[in-house]
């Protein structure tokens, strides 16, 4: 992975601290990780591609229902309401929500095998700009 340095300064007393942060390579979508993993078995990109879709409509029907949908070796996804506080537990109805969050949580193994085979590598200051601008 590629990091550059970042100067934020301190709310507190402005002092100016660097810090480590990584350099966005791009975005990789859906066709692309199913070509990799068609390579990798079986199956074809198309084959991949239909269970991605597939899994993006049971998803939204289980986390409606309040269900936790744990991928294995992956992460689990949840849903977290935000509301306003009510005085009484009769007043604190569906209408007190004000936000519906989807949340992820990365799966240990997952979080293990990026650990394993992470290196960082810092950009000198004009490749880093020079890869921000493309």
């Amino acid at each position: 992975m590629k990091i550059k340095s970042i100067a934020r300064k301190s709310p507190k007393d402005k002092s100016v601290k660097y810090y480590v942060s990584p350099i966005k390579q791009g975005i990789l979508n859906t066709d692309i990780i199913a070509e990799e993993i068609a390579g990798r078995c079986s199956l074809t990109s198309g084959d991949i591609l239909n269970v991605f879709r597939n899994l993006k409509e049971v998803l939204p029907k289980y986390l409606a229902e309040g269900y936790h949908v744990k991928l294995d070796d992956i992460g689990t996804f949840h849903v977290t309401l935000g509301s306003k506080g009510s005085e009484t537990e009769d007043k604190c109805t569906a209408d007190a929500i004000r936000s519906i969050v989807i949340r992820n949580t990365c799966d240990r193994s997952l979080r293990q095998k990026v650990h394993q085979i992470i290196r960082f590598e810092k950009q000198k200051e004009k490749e880093a700009d020079g890869n921000l601008a493309g």
